[in-house]
This record gives structure tokens, C-alpha cells and sequence, in this order.
């Protein structure tokens, strides 16, 4: 009679013991997932960190040609006001135009700057504006280097696929987007009428991220239609 009282008196005891170890897996577990969300959480900070330090710059001849002019718009400083040193100066920005020619044969060139701490991959570049249901004095045939592949268009792009091409950290590559004059759609276009698409983009990657780099603004291409000498 004695054991069985005591028993009913330390009956919580084993109970006690029992739950003791399920509460140090529980907490082992939330720990572990704490721990997890931590590393998943800084991983993602180090990679937008990473790819966040990509840009797209171009030079001071971004465009050559072959059987087509290329010039700036507007056609020249003005002359009204001028330095010590003669030269006219002004606050107009001057952009790139193409006057679109029939069989010519163009390069658009960039450079894909990477700023990072961490190698990226090039993985595709997208051309705004110049998807095939769209009316365009010129179609992008490839992208060198490694650009011939070219990708379904989106809604509002062409898109040429670039595979294996590494960016390292504090290095650039050049890209260039080879485009032709588009005679079926040029009778859209009046003489001297014409378009700036956007400019490219480029998607990278690093770390599991992808990211879409955009050109600048102001580095839009003006393509006109119809010789020089007709439109000045």
C-alpha cells in the first residue's frame, strides 16, 4: 500500500523526465532553423550586394558602321557663347544618331563593368524595341562574343542568349550588338523620322541571384531614316 501511494506521489516524476528531452530537440531544431534563416539571409545580402555592383558603360564611339553615317544630335554646339579658349560650349546633351541606309551593317558597343567582390555570369542581353512585331529600321542579327543564340522575344525585346562569359570582380567585358537595316519595315518611316530605343540590358548572375542590368538613360541611340545630308 506504501509503494503504491508513493508512486501515485511521484507519478509526475517520469512524466517530467520524459518531456525533458523532446524540449531540448525542439529547441535544438528552432535553433537550427534560426541558424539556417541566418545564413540564407546574409547569403542573399552578399549576393544583391555583388550583383548590385554591375553597370553597363559606354565610350565615346559606341557606335561604327559599315554603308551608314553616324553622327551626334543635334549636329553641333552653338556658337553664341564661348570659353577663353574659342571653344562653343552649351548645356545640350548630344546623342548618337544612325542614319539608317539600305544594306548597311552596324555595331552598337558596350561594356559590362563589374564593381563587385564577386566573379558574375553574362547571361543574356535584351535589346528594347527591337522585337520582331515591332516596327524598326534596324533588327539585331548577334551579339559578339558569344551572342548568336538568339532567345523567344519578350513583349518589348529581342533577347540574345550569352553563355559562359564571367565578368571577374574589378574587370569589364566589351559586348557588341551587331544590327542590319530592316527594309521591310522602312517604309514605316518617313525621311528623316525615326526612333531611340531603350538601350540594352543585361542580365547577370552570382551567388544563386539573377539580376537585369540597365544602360543608362541618356545612352539611347536616335536611328533616322534616310541619308545625312537630307535631314540636317
Amino acid at each position: 500500500m506504501g509503494e503504491t501511494m508513493l508512486a501515485e506521489r511521484l507519478g509526475t516524476a517520469p512524466e517530467k523526465k520524459r518531456w525533458a528531452p523532446r524540449r531540448r530537440v525542439l529547441l535544438i531544431a528552432a535553433l537550427a532553423v534560426g541558424a539556417i534563416a541566418v545564413v540564407v539571409a546574409g547569403w542573399q545580402i552578399a549576393a544583391w550586394t555583388a550583383l548590385g555592383a554591375v553597370r553597363i558603360v559606354y565610350d565615346a564611339r559606341p557606335v561604327v558602321c559599315e554603308g551608314a553615317e553616324v553622327g551626334l544630335q543635334p549636329s553641333g554646339a552653338s556658337g553664341e557663347v564661348a570659353g577663353d579658349n574659342g571653344f562653343a560650349w552649351d548645356e545640350t546633351f548630344y546623342s548618337s544618331v544612325l542614319w539608317v541606309e539600305p544594306g548597311m551593317t552596324c555595331a552598337i558597343r558596350f561594356f559590362v563593368v563589374n564593381d563587385g567582390w564577386s566573379e558574375v555570369d553574362a547571361q543574356a542581353v535584351a535589346l528594347p524595341g527591337m522585337q520582331e512585331d515591332h516596327v524598326s529600321l534596324v533588327r539585331p542579327t548577334m551579339v559578339n562574343p558569344n551572342g548568336q543564340t538568339r532567345l523567344a522575344d519578350t513583349d518589348d525585346a529581342a533577347v540574345f542568349a550569352i553563355e559562359g562569359m564571367p565578368v571577374p570582380a574589378g574587370e569589364q567585358r566589351a559586348f557588341t550588338v551587331i544590327v542590319e537595316a530592316n527594309a521591310e519595315d522602312a517604309d514605316g518611316y518617313t525621311v528623316c523620322s525615326g526612333f531611340m530605343p531603350t538601350p540594352p540590358q543585361v542580365t547577370v548572375s552570382g551567388l544563386g541571384v539573377q539580376r537585369a542590368v540597365s544602360s543608362p538613360e541618356d545612352s539611347g541611340i536616335w536611328f533616322s531614316a534616310g541619308p545625312r545630308d537630307e535631314c540636317d
